[in-house]
């Protein structure tokens, strides 16, 4: 295993993506939730290198700000450091001009930037076969029955690579070759940096090729292996929307298969979608249409769905969240009922047993156990007692014009329907408040609060 702070991690990032016909960079596309290198980023980081080299090139300070936005909310332990590619001429080139970030590692592993399908695990073990058996470089590579436009692979009699072949220059022998490259790679750094000094021009665009460092190597008496991946999806590169799109049914398939082999069912797997990194427990039912993403973790025995968005929450075991909920940066606690047609936006906190029904949302607020808040009502910025009741139509005004005021509600207060509590304001345990009141003023404990001017009737004029 390569000792701690020994890893450098280089992205390649500065490609020109022309087949995706889009004014954006290909590797800011989203996939899922996450631009292609960002999510990169984000795998990469479980091998804890010490740094992470990101090359940019075409609209490179696009590429800067959307990642470092990204790195600004999911903070990494390894510095990452952009460095810019003047020259535009290939894979080669790109390392070349990251050499001053490299060259003090011991070891050095490059990845493509549109090329976020592997998993983790695999990752580990190529990084575990790398130290095992110390080559100058390990390419990871895979078996595909229409290799395409991928680099082929062409092995030595003992299993060694003794050459990757791009299929713009393969003979129609090495076109039928199998394995290809998947343009990740393991080095021995100071390999890599004199395979680099000699690489030439290549090819009609005369592009440096990082591949042609590999025979450097070889032709220096170095040794390459290979660590074939067993999923051949694992190394699937992007660079059109329908390669975009094909990416994201790959990945969706294998986060709920993973699910339902692990005990969750999924009804509809087809029509179910599920980030990366998201956990589910045992004997959770999700229905179709759900959109289930980030770092949200979903207890044992829920119900969840159809259809609505869960982004980033906590949902305890036994909660039910109905049709059409969005939730997002949230907790759920046991037991809870959310829905239908509810929101919760961030920093709401809903408490075990309570319940928040349809046309509800909630905003950055701590509602304890057994509470209910059944239908059309907004409740932003409060802390609520245990037990409360908060009647159809409530309103917690909570926006002055310049700041944001807490309300609080004291346990097994009974809010009436239509009440408006203008915050700051305070309504004490076991308290009530009058239908269709506008409260302007702490309620104390115990007491009804009538806040509305008193009926009037008066005859009509006649037309």
């Amino acid at each position: 295993m390569p000792e701690k702070n020994d890893l450098c991690v280089v992205i390649l990032a500065a490609g020109l993506g022309t087949r995706m016909k889009s004014d954006l960079p290909k590797v800011l596309h989203v996939l899922g939730d996450l631009p292609l290198a960002a999510r990169v980023i984000k795998k990469i980081s479980v091998l804890k290198p010490s740094k992470i080299v990101v090359v940019v090139g075409h609209k490179a300070g696009l590429v800067r700000e959307t990642l470092g936005r990204y790195l600004e909310k999911n903070p990494m332990p390894a510095k990452v450091v952009f460095v810019t590619q003047r020259l535009l001429k290939g894979s080669g080139r790109a390392v070349q001009e990251a050499v001053p970030e490299i060259k003090s590692f011991k070891n050095t592993l490059i990845l493509c930037g549109d090329a976020p399908l592997f998993r983790t695990l695999t990752l580990k073990r190529l990084r575990a076969a790398y130290a095992a058996r110390r080559p100058d470089c390990l390419v990871m590579t895979a078996d595909l029955a229409e290799p395409g436009s991928y680099g082929r692979i062409k092995r030595a009699a003992d299993g060694t690579v003794r050459a990757i072949v791009e299929a713009s220059d393969a003979s129609p022998e090495e076109l039928a070759l199998q394995e290809v490259n998947s343009g990740t790679y393991f080095f021995r750094t100071s390999a890599l940096l004199k395979a680099l000094k000699t690489l030439k021009r290549k090819g009609p665009k005369g592009e440096y090729y990082l591949t042609d460092s590999l025979e450097n190597i070889l032709a220096a008496g170095g040794t390459v292996r290979a660590f074939k991946a067993a999923d051949e999806s694992e190394i699937t590169g992007i660079n059109s929307r329908r390669d975009l799109a094909g990416a994201y049914k790959m990945l969706n398939k294998r986060v709920i298969l993973e699910l339902m082999d692990n005990g969750v069912t999924v009804t509809d797997p087809d029509n179910t979608y599920i980030e990366e990194g998201v956990k589910i427990g045992r004997d959770t039912v999700i229905h179709p249409g759900m959109h289930i993403s980030g770092k949200t973790v979903i207890g044992r025995n829920c119900r969840i769905g159809p259809y609505g968005v869960i982004e980033d929450c906590r949902i305890d075991d036994g909660a039910q969240v109905k049709f059409a909920c969005c939730l997002s940066s949230s907790r759920v606690r046991s037991g809870c009922v959310i829905g239908p047609f509810a929101r919760l936006r961030p920093l709401s906190d809903i408490g075990p047993d309570a319940e928040i029904g349809n046309f509800a949302e909630v905003k950055k607020s701590r509602i304890k156990r057994g509470c209910k808040m059944h239908h059309h009502s907004y409740v932003g910025d409060t802390a609520m007692g245990e037990k409360v009741n908060i009647g159809a139509g409530t309103i917690t005004c909570n926006y002055d014009g310049k700041n944001k005021n807490r309300t609080v509600i004291g346990r097994g207060a009974f809010i009436g329907s239509n009440t408006n509590l203008v915050a700051p304001v305070r309504i004490g345990a076991l308290a009530y408040t009058a239908a269709g009141s506008t409260i302007t003023e702490n309620v104390p404990g115990g007491m009804l609060a009538i806040a509305r001017a008193r009926q009037v009737l008066k005859q009509p004029k006649k037309r």
